[in-house]
């Protein structure tokens, strides 16, 4: 199907004379509450000064909000954000939002007339306060399907496959993305996808317009961020793909240039350094003399890296504390002391526990359990469960890199389990989405920087299980080590927690079918700045450069569904 095209003409430069074979009119045209398609079949003239003429119904179509899967990820984010700020920013009262909200039907209407003023001006058509709430289609002799107006314009022949997609009586998750994902429809999913959003996109940048953060307290910093990221992941017509997957051949990894890196490893009294949001890089010294020397310098040698970062000296040494606590889910244990107990059971004085991340296989159609080092050791037995179901042994763990090694550049903390035959059958291979669907995935290999204040981040794990939060440092570097990024959880809620050590940390890619996710890195603890207004934020390594590590050494593994 060619692709849809967005652009702003007149919306009858496109229509044509009435059809002869007019259908009849089968309903009035009561308004009604709620969020509608209106699909207007067979266009009429171009707009001319005679008077206006009624649209006359065709048919009615109604369809599960499910079938529009990225809407309901907006909805809820949206109704999460609006919960959580409520008390400290005004929030515009929107019926029609409110609505949305509760919406689990989508009437799809379609009509057999279509004048300029019947779409834009008539009371019998909607309430004109509501007209940007209610997303249209217009079937008429086009081309090529294209948004003109907030309105989707196709032909005949696009229109009955649209209406065979919203007619599907989908019951589950994989048929409901086989149906919108079909390569007759998946673009025009998306342009109505676009158009059913639009109004929450009108409400969020309402908002955004309203705040004042001139005078700013933190928490309000951090609403605005929060909605930053929201805005960007709102779909509507003129949006376009806000996250780049790969990178490209002539993209840049990272905009630190290496003769800064390379001035700062050579410091001794710099105990890390990095970016932190998009405006601000960070330099940490361990001597707070050293610290007015260290930014004259700076400012000095790379002035011009300084017009585009503000420069931030903090008198702090981080560090990294890999999470391991007592509990539950993957449980490593000597595998000496393994031997003799029976399958299913574990020693209990063995209590640590970490996240199985993932599944991973090779070419030989093994099947290894992805998580931390500093949950496992090589050679050890590890045991899982979910929950407080009873702990099985699933495997032994085959690598385990050596976290204790020094003069190493890169320190992926990663290790591998390899899974025993008696529950392969039994392992879920598949990636999790945020709202837990089963997804295919890319490793994500871009620019970190792109997705500062433009994509929210998930992860999984055994103590927190499913939490949201968004990157706060894209690029982290501390005792050498260059795979590390910083995640932050929004309000008073962690992002990670000790026990969820391996869990994979992921962003949905911004389709409308919400079928593929990005993995970005995998938390493997927390990170402390030792100044009062740097809470503890959740380091995590890099998933692309641990593969890569892991591949150097021998493992050349991959996702099961991996794209």
């Amino acid at each position: 199907m060619p692709k849809i095209k967005k652009q702003s003409e007149n919306l009858l430069e496109h229509s044509n004379s009435a059809s002869d074979n007019k259908s009849k009119r089968k309903y009035g045209f009561p308004y009604r509450k709620g969020l509608n398609f209106c699909c207007f079949q067979k266009s009429v003239q171009s707009f001319t000064s005679q008077p206006a003429e009624k649209p006359t119904f065709a048919e009615d179509t109604e369809c599960s909000i499910k079938l529009f899967p990225h809407l309901i990820h907006v909805r809820d984010l949206t109704k999460d954000f609006i919960d959580r700020a409520s008390g400290v920013i005004q929030i515009p009262k929107d019926q029609s939002i409110n609505e949305l909200m509760k919406k689990d039907r989508i009437k799809v209407r379609g009509l057999d007339t279509l004048s300029s003023q019947s779409l834009l001006g008539s009371e019998e058509f909607c309430e004109p306060r509501r007209w940007p709430f209610i997303p249209t289609i217009c079937v008429s002799k086009i081309e090529q399907a294209k948004i003109n107006n907030e309105v989707l314009l196709m032909d005949e022949h696009e229109y009955k496959k649209t209406k065979k997609m919203l007619e599907n009586r989908c019951v589950n998750t994989k048929e409901i993305r086989s149906a919108i994902t079909h390569p007759d429809v998946r673009e025009v999913h998306e342009a109505l996808t676009e158009l059913l959003e639009t109004p929450i996109w009108k409400l969020l940048l309402k908002i955004k317009q309203n705040m004042d953060i001139a005078d700013a307290s933190n928490q309000l910093e951090m609403l605005s961020m929060e909605l930053d990221i929201l805005l960007n992941t709102v779909k509507h017509p003129g949006c376009s793909d806000t996250v780049k997957t790969t990178t490209e051949e002539n993209e840049v990894c990272s905009i630190i240039p290496e003769e800064l890196k390379n001035y700062l490893f050579r410091k001794r009294e710099v105990s890390g350094f990095g970016l932190w949001n998009t405006e601000e890089f960070r330099v940490f010294v361990n001597q707070e003399t050293k610290g007015r020397h260290i930014r004259e310098n700076l400012l000095k040698v790379f002035a011009s890296f300084f017009k585009i970062k503000r420069l931030n000296v903090l008198n702090c040494e981080p560090s990294f504390h890999p999470n391991f606590q007592p509990g539950d889910k993957i449980f490593p244990t000597n595998s000496a002391l393994a031997k003799t107990e029976e399958r299913g059971s574990l020693a209990r004085d063995e209590k640590g526990y970490g996240t199985l991340g993932g599944f991973v296989t090779d070419k030989n159609s093994n099947i290894y359990a992805l998580t931390c080092a500093h949950v496992c050791k090589k050679d050890h037995y590890v045991f899982a469960a979910y929950g407080d179901s009873e702990r099985e042994k699933i495997g032994e763990c085959v690598f385990s890199n050596y976290l204790e090694a020094k003069h190493i550049p890169v320190l992926p903390d990663v290790a591998l389990v390899r899974i025993d035959d008696e529950v392969k059958d039994r392992c879920n291979r598949t990636m999790l989405s945020d709202i837990f669907h089963l997804s295919k995935f890319k490793i994500f290999s871009g620019n970190l920087e792109n997705l500062v204040n433009r994509a929210f981040v998930y992860k999984v794990g055994a103590q927190t299980r499913l939490t949201k939060g968004y990157i706060l440092s894209p690029a982290l570097y501390i005792t050498g080590r260059d795979d590390t990024f910083l995640v932050s959880g929004f309000g008073d809620v962690h992002f990670a927690e000790p026990g969820d050590s391996g869990s994979v940390v992921f962003m949905n890619e911004n389709s409308s079918a919400l079928d593929t996710i990005n993995v970005i890195g995998m938390f493997f603890g927390s990170c402390t700045l030792n100044v009062e207004d740097c809470k503890e934020k959740s380091a995590c390594l890099r998933m692309d450069t641990a593969f890569e590590f892991l591949n150097q050494n021998g493992w050349d593994i991959w996702f099961e569904n991996q794209i």
